[in-house]
């Protein structure tokens, strides 16, 4: 036999047999209702209220958004704040991911499951209000603004005087609306996040009764995230989808996915 005629049949047959195996390794691309999909929540922070990038601390307030994506479809709830890819005056992205959640279940699973998520927000026809520090509420803003300030600066509440700046330089960086920075210096002070949550609460509701407001019917969007989070996490754990509830007992000022 001629031995390019015998070579030439053994790469015949060698690529015959390697398409043969491609072919019993395909995939149907039919899926069945019973075909399994995986998807992610991904939970996104910033600093509340500052226009830099990324988390200074842990003991300053987060915005929160979440990224619900499955297939070839994606949601975002931006829960009255940033939008995942928006970049601060140095070109760096204000969201930073905090937690991500994987999820595993049918098409038709899936897809009650987005739009569950879809509607788990204080906004959807609930009474409770969003509370807004920063857009067309400025009195609101400097009450804040300036309760914080005083809180940090008396010296009868035990807020300490012991971080690697002084409480006038703190004062000043909060002042300045230098959140990144104020919170950078946070964990320096003996003062923890228990202890700020409580203050930064107490402010809130003294400026909104001094309005006639009450700070329980008031949400901020990390009520929404935890929602989210939590429909999420409990489809995750039992199959079930049902969006969870919450009490009016004010807005979570502070929230760490778990």
């Amino acid at each position: 036999m001629n031995t390019k005629i015998k070579y030439l049949g053994l790469a015949i047959v060698g690529l015959l047999i390697f398409a043969a195996s491609c072919k019993k390794d395909e995939v149907d691309p039919t899926p069945t209702p019973e075909t399994k999909y995986t998807g992610t929540l991904t939970v996104m922070q910033k600093d509340a209220y500052s226009d830099v990038a990324g988390r200074s601390s842990e003991l300053w307030m987060p915005h929160t958004t979440t990224v619900f994506k499955w297939a070839n479809d994606s949601v975002v709830q931006l829960n009255h704040g940033t939008a995942p890819g928006e970049v601060d005056s140095n070109g760096d992205e204000f969201l930073v991911v905090a937690k991500t959640y994987t999820f595993t279940g049918t098409k038709s699973q899936i897809e009650a499951l987005q739009t569950a998520y879809e509607g788990a927000t204080f906004d959807n026809g609930t009474s409770n209000k969003f509370l807004n520090l920063t857009d067309g509420t400025a009195a609101l803003e400097k009450s804040f603004i300036d309760g914080i300030k005083d809180y940090i600066s008396d010296g009868t509440n035990g807020f300490p005087d012991d971080g690697d700046i002084s409480k006038t330089d703190l004062i000043a960086l909060f002042a300045a609306g230098n959140y990144k920075e104020f919170g950078s210096h946070l964990p320096s002070f003996s003062w923890d996040k228990a202890k700020w949550t409580i203050v930064i609460e107490t402010i809130l509701g003294d400026i909104l009764s001094a309005t006639g407001d009450n700070l329980a019917d008031y949400h901020v969007c990390n009520d929404d995230a935890d929602l989210q989070v939590r429909l999420v996490k409990n489809f995750i754990a039992t199959g079930n989808i049902e969006v969870p509830t919450k009490d009016n007992d004010g807005p979570m000022m502070y929230y760490t996915p778990e």
